[in-house]
Order: C-alpha cells, then sequence, then structure tokens
C-alpha cells in the first residue's frame, strides 16, 4: 500500500516544558476526535506517557518522531507511512521548541517541524503579560528559519485573547489560533518519571472530555486545519507488510508496571515475523502458552514491586522459559524486575526474578546518566555484534549496584559509563531502543524466539 499526497498536518509546540502542550494537545485531539476526524497522533523525543494519552483519545496507536534516533529522511518516512490511513495528523513537541540535545537547539522540536515540513503553532503562557508577549513571540519566530504558522495563548482570559489577536496578527504576521483559559479543575496526577499513565487516572474521560469541550469553545479547529492543509506533500513511501507466516511467539509484558512501549518497537517485531502476545507480570499466574521469548519493556515496577514480588508462579513461570533457552529484552524497567531484589529509599527490600546478578535501589533524584546517549557494543553476543553504535535513551531514578558491560554509553557531554548486561539468553539495561535504528537487534531477537 502507498499514497502521495498533501497528508495535512500541524506540529504544537511550546515556548518552555510547563507551557501547558500536553493539555492542548488532548483538547484538540479530543475536539477534532468528536467532530468524526480520524487522527494520527505523534510525540517528538523518547516520551511514553503522552503517547498513551494521545492512544486513549484517538483509539489509533500514538508514534514517536525523535530525531536523535531518525535522521530527516527517517522522520519524513515515518510520518508519511503512519499519517497514509488518517484524515489529519497532530505532532506534540517536547520541552521548548528549540531546546535540543544538551544547552543546543540540535535534535529539538523545530528540527522535527523543519525535517517533515510541519506547519507549526506555537503555545506560550502568557499569564502575566499583555503586550510583552509579541516581542516573546518574535523573537521565537525569528530565532531560526522554522514553519511556525500560529499561536495559542495559554492561561488567556477571552477578554484579553480578544484585545491581543488583532494586535499579534498585525505585528507579526501570523494567525492567533485561539487561546486556553486558566481551568484549576483540570489536573492529569504526576509522579517522578512525569505525568501518570492513562490507565492510572481514575477521573480520565472526565478530564479529556472537559478539555475537549474547551479546545472546541476557544480553539478556531477550521483555521488549525486550514494551517495544516497547507503543508508540502510527504513522499510517497511503501507500508511495511506483516507477514502471515510467524517466525516466532514472543510475550510482551503490558500492565500499570510495564507499559513504556514505542508502538514502532511492536511494529517491527511483527514485520520480522513475530507474533506478540500480551500477558500481565503483575496480575497473571504464568506466561501465555508456546511462547518462544520475552520483551519487557519501561514502566513503574517499583509503583508495584510488592505483587512482582509476591507473583510467585510468574516469577518461576519466567525462569522456567529462560532456562529453556527462550531469549528475553529487558529495557530499564523490565532490566529492574530481571535484577536480584529491588530496593526502596526507605532500605526496604524485596526479590524480583533474580535473572542478572545485581540489585537496584530507589533514588530520590534523577539518575546522572540519563537523557540521550550513545551506545557502543563492547562485544559478540547473541544480540548484535562488537562494534555497534546505537542511538538510545535512559530516563530513571534508580541505580543498579552493577549495570553491566556489554555495552559503553557516552552522551552529548562526553560522559561515559558502562551498562547493559548479555547473560546468555539475557539482554537487560537501562537503556531504552528503538528498533528502527537497530534492526539488527529486533531481528535477532525473533530469531532466538523462533528456535
Amino acid at each position: 500500500m502507498s499514497k502521495e499526497g498533501n497528508m495535512p498536518r500541524i506540529l504544537l509546540a511550546g515556548a518552555n516544558s510547563g507551557c501547558g502542550k500536553t493539555s492542548i494537545t488532548c483538547g484538540i485531539l479530543k475536539a477534532l476526535t468528536d467532530r468524526g476526524i480520524q487522527i494520527q497522533s505523534y510525540k517528538c523525543g523518547p516520551d511514553y506517557i503522552d503517547p498513551m494519552l494521545h492512544s486513549h483519545i484517538t483509539g489509533r496507536s500514538c508514534r514517536n518522531l525523535d530525531p536523535f534516533f531518525s535522521t530527516e529522511e527517517d522522520l519524513r518516512y515515518l510520518m508519511a507511512k503512519d499519517s497514509e490511513p488518517a484524515d489529519f495528523s497532530v505532532v506534540e513537541g517536547v520541552m521548548g521548541y528549540y531546546d535540543g540535545i544538551g544547552v543546543t537547539c540540535e535534535k529539538s522540536t523545530c528540527s522535527v517541524s523543519v525535517a517533515t515540513e510541519t506547519p507549526t503553532v506555537l503555545i506560550i503562557n502568557v499569564k502575566g503579560m499583555s503586550h510583552t508577549m509579541i516581542p516573546l513571540i518574535k523573537g521565537l519566530l525569528e530565532y531560526r528559519v522554522n514553519p511556525v504558522k500560529g499561536v495559542i495563548l495559554n492561561r488567556c482570559s477571552k477578554g484579553l485573547y480578544q484585545l491581543m489577536k488583532p494586535e499579534i496578527e498585525k505585528e507579526l504576521g501570523i494567525k492567533v489560533v485561539g487561546y486556553f483559559p486558566n481551568n484549576e479543575d483540570i489536573h492529569i496526577g504526576s509522579r517522578h518519571l512525569g505525568l501518570m499513565t492513562a490507565a492510572e487516572i481514575s477521573n480520565l474521560d472526565e478530564v479529556i472530555a472537559l478539555l475537549g469541550e474547551i479546545a472546541g469553545e476557544c480553539i478556531d479547529l477550521k483555521l488549525l486545519m486550514d494551517i495544516g492543509k497547507e503543508a508540502d506533500p510527504l513522499p510517497k513511501v511503501e507500508i511495511p507488510k506483516v507477514p502471515e507466516k510467524k517466525k516466532a511467539r514472543i510475550a510482551v509484558a503490558w500492565d500499570k508496571a510495564f507499559c513504556f512501549y514505542y508502538a514502532e518497537n511492536l511494529d517491527i517485531l511483527q514485520q520480522m515475523g513475530a507474533e506478540l502476545v500480551y500477558f500481565s507480570p503483575v496480575n497473571d499466574k504464568e506466561l501465555p502458552e508456546n511462547i518462544g521469548g520475552i520483551y519487557f519493556g519501561g514502566g513503574y515496577p517499583e509503583t508495584y514491586r510488592k505483587e512482582l514480588s509476591e507473583n510467585l508462579s510468574m516469577k518461576e513461570s519466567i525462569r522456567k522459559a529462560v532456562a529453556e533457552g527462550k531469549p528475553v529484552l529487558a529495557e530499564c524497567g523490565g532490566f529492574m524486575y530481571t535484577c536480584e531484589n529491588l530496593i526502596e529509599t526507605d532500605g526496604s527490600s524485596l526479590p524480583m526474578l533474580g535473572l542478572i546478578p545485581t540489585d537496584v535501589r530507589m533514588t530520590k533524584r534523577l539518575s546522572m546518566e540519563f537523557g540521550y546517549v550513545s551506545m557502543e557494543t563492547s562485544k559478540d553476543t547473541a544480540f548484535f555484534e562488537k562494534g555497534m553504535k546505537i542511538p538510545v535513551h535512559e530516563f530513571h531514578y534508580s541505580k543498579a549496584d552493577q549495570r553491566g558491560d556489554a555495552c559503553r554509553m557516552q552522551k552529548h557531554s562526553g560522559k561515559t559509563w558502562q551498562g547493559v548486561y548479555v547473560e546468555g539468553n539475557v539482554m537487560a539495561g537501562y537503556p531504552h531502543l528503538y528498533f528502527h535504528n537497530c534492526q539488527e537487534v529486533a531481528a535477532r531477537f525473533v530469531e532466538m524466539a523462533g528456535k
């Protein structure tokens, strides 16, 4: 299947983190979806939680567009591939529009909007200002060549919006697409890794409905879509097919403890011949039948460590599968589950799987080994050859006593460390992989699972 066309689309970017991007994006997604428009959403950067919210609203898997993981050509390909069946695409930025690696503009949300030629609307938190918002917006517009076409004024009263809209449009020549009022009834819970996952928010549908109502009243949705229709065509691409004949059956851990997966990763496993079956390490008693491998994504195992530790039959089922030679791929939270003991900040300890010879300790602060990382494989293993260079991401409030020596990590700052265990048929470590840029690892995992 292929398609060539305009694929109307917009990117919603912020002047800074915390400016209201996610709330406004969710409101717009809800308002458009309620009007019968089929939306394909995207999230810039290595985010898992915002995509869950998007997917909950649209009913379609949100995709990640990450310029650290992907070349400009790949970004265009990924957007064209996934936008093909949709009526309209919406991209949510990450951090501030120009915030990239370290303190640079490199690999920022701006990089995505430029690479994909996606018309961009800036979200500006204007609480406490009036005319000052004009030079602020002007600076963002003029700092780099970009496809910014409009702005949304967040935490803005209707009266101020009506006064400032003509002033901004006259001074800057861009469209003021709407505003969002300050509303204390809107609150999406948070924790140390960011927002709570969609499954953990008890009143999520109520909050999303309210956001959609506000967007419908305060955002000019027709203008927003008209801006999106001005987008240049994306390239014609071939949509990868999933083979009918399966090579392997892979169990994917999916529950409140493990839910951080890139949709692209799951797609690539299927395109390589894997049949994916989902299970809950928290609630199920044992692994699904006739599986050949196990994939543990990231998540919040520390929040459910008691349930994970006390689910003895599941732990035994996993250990038996590993003893039989079935491959395990575990990332971040999954890595924590494969370790011997998970130790809280108060010193209390609970036993985990014990597949990897180290304990993991929760920390009160974000690990300094975090963010975008260039990973180089240090030796030949069943999962990869020595000398591969793979862009990955780390983000964790925990520290392993021993991190493994299968790979060498290097940050943009030059800081380096060793990481990742490969113990026979088990690969486990803090880095999150993006299979589109390391398809050999995914292919080897599927092949091992099919033996």
